[in-house]
């Protein structure tokens, strides 16, 4: 006869209702002198049998759960005449309501309200039996039992949402991480890659411009893997790092430099407060943007540009060539330009990555000085083409 009853409130909420349903049979049996007889006993002790083995761990499927406490209700009412059965009734419409479904509950509420009226029939009187004493009960109770449930599905949305929440936050965190991992090996990689073929080419005819470009290189591992340390760290401790932001910007042209990449760079932000966010998400462009010009347009110079604008942003431009623009698909499928989009996107900004005129590539983001966290933004509008 249908599923099993609901522990939809846990253990907690079936000893409640059991207690109340126990409650509820005394004052049945106990409230009147008139009221203790053997059938308002047996009736009493009928109806306490579902909430016995609900309590027990052994659950009546619904259907016989409303049955056996109905016919516990009916004995007492309708056989004893004891009008003190309807208290069980309305903790049955209580426990219908939280746990039933539209059928169940409507047989329910017309099986105890018709054992007060077939009882006050029998009489020949409303005001002795408490009919509309007792039918108004029902209604409360049929009420209680609807805002429990209510009660109950918000609690269990309120739960779901929180682990869905739980859950986004770890996959932006899992994201960030990547990103931040991403730049640091990338470029420091590449930095690398450039000293050590420089110092293949100077082995025969330079050893010792060898050995400083592989001191280089050992360097600039030594300082990647100082970084990655230093992130993993923060992760595991649960604080603020030391991020990198304008001041370091000098530093990561210097090791582009020494491994023999042509740049040229200003950076004017005389008279500007940068925040600390902003300065970290304009070092990590500038960082992919240095990174990717080595990768797809090695041997050509480099124009590096960070400017703060009276309107209140900062406007970055990494522009590479003439030479080998980066490939086309390299903004759609990249980590880097993906990773720098939802950075700058992120603060508010935007940004803009393409081929120049020239046959080069450029990159420019405009960051607010002051930044607007956008947390909803999707990554696909992150890089305007």
């Amino acid at each position: 006869m249908g599923d099993r009853v609901s522990r939809v409130g846990g253990p907690s909420m079936d000893v409640v209702m059991t207690l109340a349903a126990v409650g509820a049979a005394l004052v049945a049996v106990l409230g009147d002198r008139d009221s203790l007889g053997v059938i308002s006993v047996a009736g009493a002790l009928l109806g306490l049998v579902p909430w016995a083995l609900q309590l027990a761990g052994r659950p009546l499927s619904l259907g016989w759960f409303m049955a056996l406490g109905l016919a516990g209700v009916w004995l007492v009412v309708v056989v004893a005449e004891n009008p003190g059965g309807m208290f069980p009734a309305m903790v049955l419409v209580v426990w219908v309501m939280r746990t039933g479904e539209t059928p169940v509950i409507v047989a329910t509420l017309v099986a105890a309200s018709a054992a007060i009226v077939v009882h006050a029939v029998d009489l020949g009187t409303a005001h002795e039996t408490g009919l509309v004493y007792f039918l108004g009960g029902i209604g409360i109770s049929a009420l209680s039992g609807l805002l429990l449930r209510r009660q109950e599905v918000m609690t269990a949305e309120l739960a779901a949402m929180s682990a869905l929440q739980a859950e986004h936050a770890a996959g932006a965190e899992r994201e960030r991480i990547a990103r931040e991992v991403h730049d640091i090996v990338a470029h420091s990689l590449t930095v690398v890659v450039l000293h050590l073929t420089g110092a293949r080419r100077l082995l025969a005819t330079d050893p010792a411009g060898a050995a400083e470009a592989l001191e280089r290189a050992e360097q600039v591992g030594r300082e990647s893997l100082d970084q990655i340390r230093g992130v993993v760290g923060v992760l595991r401790a649960g604080g603020e790092g030391a991020d990198p932001g304008l001041d370091d910007l000098g530093p990561l042209v210097d090791r582009l430099r020494a491994g023999g990449v042509v740049i040229t760079a200003s950076i004017d932000v005389v008279g500007a407060t940068v925040d600390a966010t902003t300065g970290l998400v304009a070092y990590r462009v500038v960082q992919e943007a240095l990174s990717n010009a080595v990768r797809h347009a090695a041997g050509a110079p480099v124009a590096v540009t960070v400017e703060a604008t009276g309107d209140g942003s900062l406007v970055i431009e990494v522009r590479n060539g003439p030479g080998r623009a980066a490939p086309a698909d390299a903004s759609r499928t990249g980590l880097g330009l993906r990773g720098m989009g939802e950075r700058v996107r992120a603060l508010g900004g935007r940004l803009e990555a393409g081929p120049a005129a020239d046959g080069g590539w450029v990159v420019v983001a405009r960051l607010p000085l002051r930044p607007r966290l956008l947390a909803g933004r999707t990554s696909s509008d992150a890089v305007a083409p």
